[in-house]
């Protein structure tokens, strides 16, 4: 694909960003509005698979044009020119991942921060009839005003029957490093496997490596199904040990909800120091921070 080219007659794709569930992600503008966008491309299906894949992207864009929440992307339009389209806004910043990779583990109350926004998403996924089944650290982005935003609803589940079923037998949809232990044997993907993933996620914020991280897929597998988490060294206790609840091994041990986890992050998130290379200004002073904070006080 050349680094410019024009989709339907009215959006510019210019620098690509990165690859998505199932697509590219580029830079782009709004020719009509003169604006800044995102836009996501599908890549092309293998042999076979173009119903399917086709069918999957047009799932993924109603499913996260339903979400109206700060937390998540806005949908700006979809179509299909020479490929399928997905037009959101765009996302400054980049993932959690990628801040991992460069800074390790983190300070409590970003930890915290970081795992609240998440959970405030999976409120509102959770209360829409959704399990996004994909939470890690690269389908979080994190903005320069420390805003997170939760992306690739691509393999979300529907508790109702609005959103047809993609998956084929067989198949484990998300990603096996973060997946709860009921899933990988075999079970439906629930509200309680959304927060065994916000476990890992937490875990490695705090430590900087996954709770069982391996080099090899199926030794992480094996070991989160047999074995407690190793201890989250120099972690304040009440805090470890929500992450412990949050990876349970069985789904009735975990938090009751989103919520509670929400609750029981939220004291945890003080004193946010800036982040070199990726958060550079005092937080409790953001237009859009004070903007939210004088809502939470609404009574």
């Amino acid at each position: 694909m050349s680094s410019a080219r024009d989709i339907a007659g009215r959006y510019r794709v210019t620098s690509p960003i990165g690859r998505g569930g199932m697509g590219e992600v580029w830079n782009g503008t709004d020719l009509r509005l003169n604006r800044p966008i995102a836009i996501k491309l599908v890549s092309a299906p293998g042999p076979g698979r173009e119903p399917d894949a086709r069918r999957r992207f047009r799932r993924e864009a109603r499913i996260t044009a339903r979400l109206r929440h700060a937390g998540v992307p806005t949908v700006y339009d979809f179509g299909e020119d020479d490929a399928l389209f997905l037009v959101m806004e765009p996302l400054p910043g980049d993932s959690v991942g990628k801040l991992l990779d460069e800074h390790g583990a983190l300070p409590a109350s970003w930890a915290a921060f970081i795992g609240a926004q998440t959970c405030a998403v999976l409120v509102a996924a959770h209360a829409a009839g959704l399990i996004h089944r994909d939470v890690k650290p690269e389908n979080l982005m994190l903005g320069p005003d420390g805003a997170i935003r939760v992306i690739d609803f691509g393999v979300a589940a529907s508790t109702g029957d609005e959103f047809s079923r993609i998956t084929q037998t067989g198949q484990i949809p998300g990603t096996a490093r973060y997946m709860a232990p009921e899933l990988l044997r075999g079970a439906d993907a629930s509200h309680a496997s959304d927060l065994y993933a916000v476990g890992c996620l937490l875990y490695e914020l705090l430590a900087g490596e996954r709770p069982f991280q391996s080099p090899h897929v199926l030794d992480e597998i094996t070991r989160r199904q047999s074995e407690p988490p190793p201890p989250l060294d120099g972690v304040p206790g009440e805090l470890a040990d929500l992450v412990y609840t949050l990876l349970a091994k069985e789904p009735e041990s975990r938090p009751a909800d989103a919520l509670s986890v929400y609750r029981r992050l939220r004291p945890w998130v003080c004193e946010l120091t800036p982040i070199p290379g990726w958060i550079a200004r005092d937080l409790a002073t953001d237009p859009g921070h004070l903007y939210t904070t004088a809502l939470a006080h609404l009574r």
